[in-house]
């Protein structure tokens, strides 16, 4: 390969790591492993975090075919590996352990423990087998049953679907789910107050 078509690849493939395509790999990976959360109304936190990616990146490219003198193809084969199994590997864990010592510092201070995730996303999503009651703010069942799947609590539509349990709905009264939750440890309450219901969560 001459120098022209080397500087002209260089050039070509360094526009393509900058323009942030790399640091969006990473990104969209810690969003799956519910590292960090897309939010509507935090897009710029989103580029923040995706410029900051686009920085490893370069750096990480720069030193692959300036200092190492690797060859283009191979420094990009290194560089998506490094975006995928680096960030599963090293970036993960890395920003969960920075996210549990802030909290322990949190705690230290008397401060709430703080979560990336959603509400919706921190309760439901366990290994667990939840059974859900849904009260309104009267105090009236609206519906009940075992909780098979829920919509990511990024999406702003919020529904649920349901296993029926092994009797009808009118046998259960809110003294009744209210006294049980408080005998289960791992049950918690999930307050919606735009929609006005309570949702009474029984794990097992």
């Amino acid at each position: 390969m001459n120098d022209e078509v080397y500087k002209l690849v260089y050039s070509m493939i360094t526009i393509l790591i900058t323009s942030g395509c790399f640091g969006y790999i990473n990104y969209n990976i810690l969003e799956k492993l519910n590292v960090v959360v897309d939010r509507p109304n935090k897009e710029t936190d989103k580029k923040q975090k995706i410029m900051i990616f686009t920085g490893i990146n370069i750096s990480l490219y720069w030193v692959l075919t300036t200092v190492l003198n690797y060859e283009i193809t191979l420094s990009i084969v290194l560089v998506l590996l490094f975006d995928v199994v680096g960030t599963i590997l090293i970036i993960s864990p890395l920003a969960k352990g920075i996210d549990y010592v802030i909290n322990i510092i949190r705690r230290i201070f008397g401060q709430s423990y703080a979560e990336n995730r959603e509400t919706r996303d921190y309760i439901f999503n366990t290994n667990k087998t939840q059974t859900l009651f849904i009260f309104g703010f009267d105090n009236k069942l609206i519906t009940c049953g075992y909780l098979d799947y829920q919509q990511s609590g990024d999406n702003n539509y919020f529904d649920l679907a349901l296993i029926p349990l092994d009797y009808p709905e009118n046998q259960y009264s809110f003294n009744q789910i209210v006294e049980e939750a408080s005998k289960h440890q791992d049950s918690r309450t999930l307050i919606d107050f735009e929609k006005k219901i309570k949702i009474y969560i029984l794990r097992d």
